[in-house]
């Protein structure tokens, strides 16, 4: 096996952005149990039997000496106990907007609401889409309301 197909990427020189990752990495670590700090502690070994990593890999990136191969960010995130991504923002591979921005969804339409619901009989779908309809022109007009309850 590669470097790579280890769990971690070697780095041609210590950046800040890895030593970041890397500190993150160790408290996380400890928090969820394992002793990283301690050489004969098993802290690094359970960590790689967790994530599939080799054991030098962990301590590679424990060292801030690589970067995690991106094929652990969620077995490492799962030992960890935190959320992919908060790695995934820590390690430099995307930015902490990208979670920030919700995709805008068009709502379906009342067919298609009543077709996601198992709504199936062609009379019924057209009952649900025309209670659909009601509603909303009542709920956009309150003078239609008024004029209802009047």
């Amino acid at each position: 096996m590669t470097e790579g197909q280890m769990g971690s990427q070697p780095l041609k020189g210590v950046t800040d952005r890895a030593r970041g990752f890397a500190s993150y990495v160790r408290q996380a670590a400890r928090r969820a149990g394992y002793d990283v700090d301690s050489p004969r502690g098993g802290g690094r070994t359970a960590l790689a039997r967790d994530t599939g990593m080799s054991q030098s890999s962990v301590g590679r990136v424990l060292a801030g000496k690589s970067m995690l191969d991106p094929a652990y960010f969620e077995p490492l995130a799962s030992a960890l106990r935190v959320p992919v991504s908060e790695l995934l923002v820590l390690s430099g591979l995307v930015s902490r907007s990208a979670f920030s921005k919700q995709p805008q969804h068009e709502a379906p339409t009342p067919r298609q609401a009543a077709m996601d619901l198992g709504i199936t009989d062609p009379l019924k779908v057209e009952l649900f889409e025309m209670m659909v309809r009601a509603l909303l022109v009542e709920q956009n007009n309150p003078q239609a309301k008024e004029q209802q309850d009047g």
